[in-house]
């Protein structure tokens, strides 16, 4: 957005200084020297650090200075469609001193207009750089038609437009530069969205109702039953069945079958591996809803090769503890993301020395969830899980 140009040290003083001499002359010599046709050379920064470059457009906030003759008339400066603030001790002859305005402009003409005191008006080609909208986080990846969709991110400005894979358009129900909730529209498919604005295009890198490689939805791709229960309604799910682990009293290195989410690829898709690609590459996902406060013990997660057992002693396991930061308790269902570089304890080590990591995921078919470890004392629990899938980060 600029052109380079070498100006000395001596010369680019020696133009502040005459820019100073002219905006001290009298109001009677400014309007003779004002006399001719306005005109813009070009804009330059006006750090002396940049003052050697030219500028096609600048940030929202930035200082520049606008350079060329018979300015000293100008009443009003436009860009797009947002009014600049001028103060006349920065309005010569030769130059206009002008931030440019901090409001994002709602039409986008990439013009600057100058409006003089007769009424007359001068455009030159200027733009005001907005970044395009940036998406950080999404709330949950699995939302139900005629639900908010959540997101967090950076430069969300009206106009927008949230699209699905499928084209449908989400409503935009409530927006601020960082924060988006746009409500699902019916038939909604599953895939990146995408976030339009005046100023550029996002996609996500999450793919909303992720369907790649789901191990269990509960709702046909089903774990062991004896473990943790089948639940759609206590809270309502977020895409149909779900797996509940609930107790009422859960204590330390208390082992309960209802607290294990264990499932076995014989009885499930057969000899499968969990995923394919670099460990480095992946992440497990689910959605998960904490009705009430998760206090203590922690939930490991490990992949088990193909057999008819749970195949912990030998796992290289994650633990997820988010509690760690205080009581832990979801508003609804939330997407949770665990890269498998966090596969890296052993069932004995401590945490904060894991000491194992998963080469490969060629031999590892079985998916293992469950509550167990050390705890200050027994709290009850009530853990919602689904849509266990293990996609790329």
């Amino acid at each position: 957005m600029k052109i380079s140009i070498k100006i000395s040290f001596g010369i680019a003083l020696a133009a502040f200084l005459t820019l100073s001499v002219v905006a001290c002359k009298k109001e009677t010599d400014t309007a003779r020297d004002c006399a001719g046709t306005p005109a813009v050379s070009y804009i330059r920064a006006t750090d002396p650090g940049k003052s050697d470059s030219l500028l096609v457009g600048s940030f929202m906030g930035s200082l520049i200075a606008v350079v060329g003759e018979n300015l000293c008339h100008a009443e009003q400066m436009w860009f797009n469609d947002q009014q600049a603030v001028l103060n006349p001790t920065f309005v010569t002859e030769n130059s206009i001193l002008v931030n440019v305005p901090s409001t994002v402009p709602t039409v986008v003409s990439d013009k600057m207009r100058i409006v003089f005191s007769d009424g007359s008006e001068l455009s030159y080609d200027f733009k005001v750089n907005v970044p395009a909208p940036r998406i950080d986080k999404v709330k949950s990846e699995y939302v139900p038609d005629g639900d908010l969709l959540i997101l967090d991110g950076d430069f969300f400005f009206q106009p927008l437009e949230l699209t699905f894979t499928g084209g449908q358009k989400g409503e935009v129900v409530t927006l601020d530069k960082t924060h988006l909730e746009v409500r699902v529209p019916a038939g909604a498919e599953a895939g990146p969205i995408t976030i339009k604005t005046n100023f550029g295009t996002a996609k996500s890198r999450f793919f909303f109702r992720d369907n790649r490689n789901v191990i269990l939805d509960y709702d046909g791709k089903n774990h062991e039953t004896w473990t943790a229960a089948i639940n759609n309604s206590d809270p309502a799910g977020c895409s149909g069945s779900y797996a509940a682990f609930k107790n009422a009293a859960n204590g330390p290195w208390q082992w309960t079958n209802e607290l294990t989410m264990q499932y076995w690829a014989p009885r499930g898709r057969g000899n499968v591996p969990v995923a394919s690609g670099l460990v480095s590459d992946l992440a497990l996902k689910f959605e998960v809803n904490v009705p009430i406060e998760w206090r203590d013990v922690r939930m490991e997660i490990f992949f088990g090769p193909y057999a008819e057992d749970h195949g912990r002693d030998g796992a290289i396991h994650a633990r997820w503890q988010p509690w760690k930061a205080g009581p832990y308790k979801t508003d609804g269902w939330e997407t949770v993301t665990i890269p498998l570089s966090e596969f890296k304890y052993g069932k004995d080590d401590p945490d904060d020395n894991g000491t194992k990591k998963i080469e490969n995921l060629n031999s590892l078919t079985n998916v293992v969830m469950m509550l167990f470890g050390p705890a200050a004392g027994p709290n009850p629990v009530h853990i919602c899980v689904d849509n266990v899938r293990v996609v790329p980060l």
